[in-house]
C-alpha cells in the first residue's frame, strides 16, 4: 500500500483511539495528541513540506470530526510540522534524543498556536491552560517516541527501500 494511504488509516485509526481509548487513559487531566505526533513523525522524514501539507489534511479532518473551529487544528498542525521539518532537515534520526526533543518541541509550540489562536478568535481560555494543558500534553507526547518512534523509523525506512527498486 502507498506510503500516503498508510500513513492516512493510521490518522484515522489515531483519531479514533484519541477519542475513545486515551480519553480513559489520561494523566493529569490531559490526553496525547496522536495526530501531532504522526504528522511530526511524517515530517522527520518527508521533509517540511510534504509534512505541512499532511498536516493541514490531518488537521482539517480532526477539526470535522472535532467540530471545532474549522481550520484551527489544520493551521497550528500544518504550521508545526512545516517548523519542525525545515528546522531539523537533514537531522540524524538514529538518534532517540532528536525526536524526542523535537516532538517536545513541536507539542509545545502547535498547543501554544492552539491557544493564541483560540484566544484570536474570542475563547475565554485563561492563561493557565498553558501550564496545566499544552505542556502536561507535551510530555505526555514525548514520553509515547520510545514506543512508536522504532518502528515507525524501521518501517520509513522499508517505504523508502521498495520506492527506490
Amino acid at each position: 500500500m502507498p506510503y500516503y494511504g498508510v500513513m492516512f488509516l493510521s490518522g484515522v485509526g489515531c483519531l479514533i483511539l484519541q477519542s475513545t481509548l486515551f480519553s480513559h487513559l489520561m494523566i493529569a487531566g490531559v490526553k496525547p495528541d496522536l495526530l501531532l505526533v504522526l504528522v511530526l513523525f511524517n515530517s522527520f522524514f518527508r521533509g517540511p513540506y510534504q509534512g505541512a501539507c499532511f498536516g493541514f489534511f490531518i488537521g482539517f479532518l480532526e477539526d470535522l470530526y472535532l467540530g471545532s473551529f474549522w481550520g484551527m487544528n489544520a493551521l497550528a498542525k500544518a504550521s508545526t510540522a512545516f517548523l519542525v521539518g525545515w528546522l531539523l532537515k537533514g537531522a540524524f534520526w538514529e538518534k532517540i534524543l532528536i525526536p524526542i526533543l523535537a516532538l517536545f518541541l513541536g507539542s509545545l509550540f502547535n498547543g501554544s498556536l492552539l491557544f493564541l489562536m483560540g484566544k484570536a478568535l474570542g475563547s475565554n481560555w485563561d492563561w493557565g491552560l498553558f501550564y496545566w494543558k499544552i505542556v502536561p500534553m507535551a510530555i505526555y507526547n514525548t514520553c509515547l517516541v520510545p514506543f512508536i518512534y522504532t518502528r515507525f523509523y524501521y518501517w520509513v525506512g522499508e517505504d523508502t527501500k521498495e520506492q527506490s527498486l
